[in-house]
């Protein structure tokens, strides 16, 4: 003989799917969240928003001075994760530009630059630039004076 389910064992077990779908998006303590880009699809994608900030390391540091002596330091960054690089400054008293830029591997070509401006006080990061087999710098141009400064190159490569 079949019996029926009660109104009240239905409802119980038309909640156990949404339950299952519901803990299924909650993360388990130590995952990670996949970054949003790689390589040349972080092209002009901010790498906060991106995640590509999570791994994201300094690679070299450079600094720009105005005419009375002040200066403004500035990072070239990059995520080996996103494989992608961009241009960061910490908090500045003067005004900047800083950029980062992708060249060709034997440097003849800019092939594409990503800048912000830092009005005096801030800090601020460009968007990114990716991808294997490029060559990568950061710059920084002082607002009042124009004076002008670059890291040296690193290959994307490695």
């Amino acid at each position: 003989m079949k019996r029926a389910l009660s109104k009240r064992s239905l409802t119980r077990l038309a909640l156990v799917p949404a339950a299952a779908t519901v803990f299924t998006m909650i993360p388990l303590a130590g995952s990670a969240f996949a970054v949003g880009c790689n390589g040349t699809g972080c092209e002009n994608k901010g790498p906060v928003s991106m995640g590509c900030d999570a791994d994201g390391h300094t690679v070299l540091v450079g600094e720009v001075y105005s005419d009375n002596g002040g200066r403004t330091d500035y990072e070239l960054r990059w995520s080996n994760k996103c494989w992608a690089g961009w241009a960061r400054t910490g908090d500045s008293k003067w005004a900047a530009t800083i950029s980062v830029e992708k060249w060709n591997p034997d440097r003849t070509k800019l092939i594409t630059r990503r800048t912000v401006t830092i009005k005096n006080g801030q800090h601020d990061w460009t968007n990114m630039v990716g991808g294997k087999g490029y060559m990568v710098r950061a710059c920084a141009t002082e607002k009042s004076t124009g004076n002008t400064d670059c890291t040296k190159f690193v290959g994307t490569d490695s």
